[in-house]
Formats: structure tokens, sequence, C-alpha cells
């Protein structure tokens, strides 16, 4: 029967300390997002542009400007909602792996 490795503390803070810093660049990104302007293809949209979307040459949409922008900050809440949960998650399991570090080394 073999048994699973299982992780050092040491291993546990580095990798809690990677998906912080993840999770802060998730958020990082919405923020960019929220602030800029909406685009279409990388142009900057005024009111009475569109945006049309093609896939295989056939058109598979179009927005205009409120839409655009109403998208964009879909986008950015979904952004920080998932950086938000993965800086907690890294946040909570560093803090589980500096509680074993300080017990191991009590022994």
């Amino acid at each position: 029967m073999t048994s699973a490795r299982q992780n050092t503390p040491g291993q546990d803070l580095l990798a809690g300390l990677f998906f912080l810093a993840l999770g802060a660049a998730i958020v990082f990104v919405g923020f960019q997002i929220k602030g800029s302007p909406a685009d279409c293809g990388g142009e900057k949209m005024s009111a009475d542009d569109t945006c049309v979307s093609y896939s295989g040459g056939d058109q598979t949409g179009s927005k205009n400007l409120d839409e655009q922008t109403s998208d964009n900050s879909t986008i950015a809440n979904v952004a920080f909602v998932i950086g938000g949960l993965v800086i907690l998650g890294s946040a909570w399991s560093s803090i589980g792996a500096l509680g074993r570090m300080s017990g191991s080394a009590r022994r």
C-alpha cells in the first residue's frame, strides 16, 4: 500500500504566496477593465458606434457602446470575485502552513 506524499509546511506556504499573487493579479486586471473605456477590436468606441463580432465569416453579434460598457463592468466584477476568492483561499492556506511551521518548531 502506497501513501500519498504530503507537502511540507514550507511548500504549502510558497504555494499560498503564489496563489496570493495570482489572486492579486486577477483583481488588478479587473480594475484595468473597469477603468478602461469600451473598445471594439482595440479601437475606442463612440456613442454612435456598433461593434460587430464575426466567427468563420458569419456575424455572431453586435453591441453598442452601452452594451459593451455593461459587458466590461460584468467581466470586471467577475474578476473581482474570482480574484478575491483566490486571495482568501491562499491566505487561509498560508496561515495554516505558518501554524504548522511554528508547531513543528516547538517540538
